[in-house]
């Protein structure tokens, strides 16, 4: 424990407390202590003193039994962590002290200084992983505000019907398309079909029914009247949805006001609107994956160390779900913002050394918990003449190959069937001829539905309209074009669906692998960011890599290159986006101070530019949030031990 802490007893019991007191000198903890003999005492220290960490006993004059733990946490000012110390031997009554908010629990007269000591280094850990949660919770809520923002600016509103009464709900932007104050009235689905013109009315009608009937997703363009005499043209997208929480069945969908780009079509100018609302898009897709990326980076630093952490077998299996859930996350968020590959050709690839059954292990991993919800049957098979490292842009291979899994798990029916298999038939040369394949028992298709799916055009001009709905699967062919290899699609109606996937990778040697295992002399590593949780959770994620490791943070770049003249690091790791000086400029500054350190970028902006840029600015490598702490680590290591002796560092082990 680096710092001192506060610790107040709450106790009436003076014999108890100093037995604490003494326990806590064995124990070596740099502490002051506190004490107090009733309830109201100990909140009116806590007041006054900036206390960290509270020992409160259950039985005081001023309260008893597990009300004692209720009323401290409610008047208490400060969201403090308490160890609950219980004089009964019964287990059941620390179990129930923590469920009702208690970091752990301690038995009186069943503790010595090793437990103590070992109970409030784990609660004080705990208690600071659950406000660097907290804070994750908060930049979260920022970014649903930014999301409704964006939404604002690309004129979409999403709705709500539930199926059984028929009651409605419109966010504000509905209310503004349909031309009406928002909360001003109570809309139904009777009313909103009185809005639609009455050409369009049945079709609408017929595409909502069948839509509660399929359950897929459902794409219509129609007219709609607003106010007495404007007519406006709108595109609405919905499916339906099972709400959890309410236990309700509900019809889910966005409207969006596509008028002017209905009025340019008619005025033979679509394609100066299309140049105008892709760029848009563009813009609007960069925003958020800048302010998604840099939270969710936290979360996977915050998981990793978590992982590292001592927990239980309840939290290990919480911590495990959660590593899941990100891994999921982060590969949606990924297939969101890969829309953008859609509208430009800005992709690029990113090649470097990578083991495919670790990728494929972990895509296997995430599908059959999702697998096993649907009680389908999931069988993942591995060519043992599979090169062990290759090189290639591992992401982009990720997210292809969950395109294709999360596309078979959505179309294959309860007890069902999916088989992926990797293979290498062919080796030569240094390079090998990898084949994946993904094979479902599922409907079926149709090969003009083929066509439809994975034509990008069609895709973006709407000209297959309701049909087509494969985003993830153009993303995904996109991808494999962008690598120089191929997806192709078998498909017989009725008889299920194999996607295949051919990609002609490097075979990487596998001494480069001796890069990656754990320092093996002191390494100080600079830390550049101005993002408060990533500084923690990078910081945390590196120092437990190994003891040898040391990290110091600077908020920007003017402070990082301050560092840097007076302080000796063997490797930067640098944010770009930082106030008062960026991290390209800073990594200018520092290499006219020194030609040699290594320095990675880690980036929430994705863009070809910025990556680019990265590689004429000085910068050795790059990474984009969220990344694999292994990865980073693997970067580190191998740019320390090639670099050139510099700076006093000495030469190279």
């Amino acid at each position: 424990m680096l710092n001192r802490v506060n610790i107040l007893v709450i106790d009436d019991a003076e014999g108890d407390a100093k037995l604490v007191k003494i326990f806590l000198k064995q124990a070596s903890l740099k502490h002051d202590f506190f004490y107090a003999e009733t309830l109201y005492e100990g909140i009116e220290i806590c007041e006054e003193k900036p206390i960290d960490l509270v020992l409160l006993d259950l039985s005081l004059p001023d309260s008893r039994g597990l009300r004692t733990l209720s009323n401290f946490l409610e008047r208490c000012p400060k969201k403090l962590p308490v160890i609950v110390m219980t004089g009964t031997s019964d287990e059941m009554v620390g179990e129930q002290a923590v469920r009702s908010g208690a970091q752990d629990y301690l038995v009186k007269g069943e503790f010595d200084y090793n437990l103590l000591a070992r109970s409030i280094r784990h609660t004080l850990a705990r208690h600071r992983t659950y406000l660097q949660l907290q804070s994750a919770v908060t930049e979260l809520n920022i970014i649903k505000v930014r999301f409704e923002q964006s939404c604002e600016m690309a004129d979409l509103g999403y709705w709500e019907i539930d199926i059984v009464n028929n009651e409605m709900s419109w966010s504000e932007q509905v209310y503004i398309i349909f031309g009406f104050e928002p909360g001003h009235i109570s809309p139904s689905w009777k009313d909103y079909l009185n809005y639609i013109y009455p050409e369009d009315k049945e079709k609408v009608e017929r595409e909502i029914e069948a839509a509660t009937k399929d359950g897929k997703l459902h794409k219509i363009d129609y007219r709609i009247r607003v106010g007495l005499a404007e007519k406006k043209h709108v595109s609405n997208q919905f499916q339906i949805s099972y709400d959890p929480s309410t236990e309700k069945t509900l019809l889910v969908g966005v409207v969006q006001d596509v008028t002017e780009q209905k009025l340019a079509e008619e005025l033979k100018e679509l394609k100066t609107i299309t140049d105008r609302t892709s760029q848009m898009k563009e813009e609007i897709l960069e925003d958020m994956s800048f302010h998604i990326r840099t939270p969710l980076s936290s979360i996977v630093n915050i998981v990793y160390t978590l992982e590292g952490s001592e927990l239980s077998p309840q939290q290990e299996e919480l911590v495990d779900g959660m590593q899941q859930s990100v891994s999921d996350l982060s590969l949606a968020v990924n297939n969101m913002l890969n829309f953008s590959v859609l509208l430009s050709d800005k992709i690029t690839v990113d090649e470097e050394q990578f083991t495919i059954r670790n990728t494929v292990q972990g895509l296997a991993k995430m599908f059959q918990i999702k697998a096993n919800k649907k009680d389908i049957t999931l069988n993942v098979e591995v060519d043992e003449n599979l090169p062990k490292y290759l090189i290639g842009d591992e992401p982009k291979i990720n997210q292809v190959l969950y395109n294709l899994l999360d596309n078979a798990l959505k179309y294959t029916e309860k007890n069902g069937l999916i088989e992926m298999g990797i293979e290498a038939p062919q080796i030569q040369g240094g390079k090998a001829m990898i084949i994946f394949k993904v094979e479902d028992n599922g409907p079926g298709m149709s090969k003009e539905k083929i066509a439809q799916i994975l034509s990008t055009d069609k895709l973006l001009t709407g000209d297959a309209e309701e049909e087509n709905k494969g985003l993830g699967l153009a993303i995904a062919m996109k991808l494999a074009e962008t690598m120089n290899g191929t997806l192709k699609v078998h498909s017989d109606e009725g008889e299920g669906s194999t996607f295949t996937v051919e990609l002609e990778l490097m075979i990487a040697e596998t001494t480069a692998q001796g890069n990656r295992g754990e320092p093996i002399r002191p390494m100080r590593i600079l830390f550049i960011e101005d993002h408060f949780l990533n500084q923690i959770a990078t910081k945390r994620m590196l120092t437990m890599w190994s003891d040898l490791v040391s990290v110091e943070i600077a908020d920007n770049g003017k402070i990082g290159v301050d560092k840097f003249q007076a302080n000796e690091y063997d490797i930067i790791l640098m944010d770009l986006q930082m106030p008062v000086m960026g991290g390209f400029e800073a990594s200018a500054k520092i290499r006219t101070l020194d030609p040699n350190i290594p320095i990675i970028a880690l980036s929430a902006n994705t863009s070809k530019t910025e990556a680019e840029k990265c590689s004429t600015t000085g910068i050795n490598d790059y990474l984009a949030k969220p990344y694999n702490p292994e990865e980073l680590k693997g970067k580190i290591m191998t740019l320390v031990y090639q670099k050139k002796p510099n700076r006093g560092t000495g030469s190279n082990e």
